[in-house]
């Protein structure tokens, strides 16, 4: 799988990194790269996570929508990603209201 290496590195993991970060194998991490064996869905979907990138980009479809990484991110983006991740689903609400405000009056 091809896909998962050029993810890899377009996020700017090396091997040993991503193999700590999931707790696998680093042989497991690079068979799934050569193609000999395939992650399941769980690890899927990790490796999506670390990567900001969908599942279907790991499995090289053409239509798969690319994501921007937390490590592309300045440290403004970074933080209003993280306290959104971390706030509750009304939190959440809360915080696009004020985005969508704030928008509004620096056009």
């Amino acid at each position: 799988m091809t896909a998962i290496k050029d993810a890899r590195n377009r996020a700017g993991y090396k091997q040993r990194e991503v193999s700590e970060a999931l707790s696998i194998p680093l042989g497991t991490l690079r068979r799934w790269e050569q193609g000999v064996n395939e992650p399941d869905i769980e690890s899927l979907i990790d490796l999506a996570n670390l990567y900001g990138t969908s599942v279907d980009a790991l499995l090289g479809s053409r239509f798969a929508v690319e994501y921007e990484t937390p490590e592309k991110m300045d440290a403004d983006e970074r933080e209003l990603l993280d306290l959104y991740r971390a706030a509750s689903d009304q939190g959440r609400a809360a915080i696009i209201a004020i985005v969508r405000i704030i928008s509004e009056i620096a056009r």
